[in-house]
């Protein structure tokens, strides 16, 4: 599973981290169990890193991502932290998606650290 979701060391915060290559079907398991995972926790922060992931999802998935959170009911006051490493692929696809949620009114950041990520997190509390 290229994906874990936890509440890492904050219980008012999700931590989701992928490793490796994610497919379309194992981001939409994840998008999944993270929804599951936020209904039960009902957290606003949530910090994603993507430092270890080498291929991302494919960018419609990303979209129906977004799509999925509307449905599923996450809060849109949620705050998401996204940690890339640098690669200009990821970034590429992962700004795609910080604008998606921008304008469906999440509050998303892109940043290149786990402190300043956390930092901007701690801001939204």
């Amino acid at each position: 599973m290229p994906f874990k979701i936890s509440s890492g060391t904050s219980p008012d915060r999700i931590e989701v981290s992928y490793t490796g290559n994610v497919s379309d079907e194992e981001f939409r398991n994840a998008i999944t169990e993270f929804v599951i995972f936020n209904s039960e926790k009902h957290c606003l922060l949530v910090l994603t890193d993507l430092r270890e992931m080498t291929v991302t999802p494919s960018i419609l998935n990303v979209y129906d991502s977004i799509n999925m959170f509307e449905k599923m009911g996450i809060d849109s006051r949620t705050s998401e932290a996204l940690i890339l490493p640098e690669n200009k692929f990821i970034e590429k696809n992962v700004k795609f998606y910080e604008n998606a949620c921008l304008n469906r009114g999440y509050n998303v950041r892109i940043f290149y650290n786990r402190e300043d990520a956390l930092n901007w997190l701690k801001q939204n509390e």
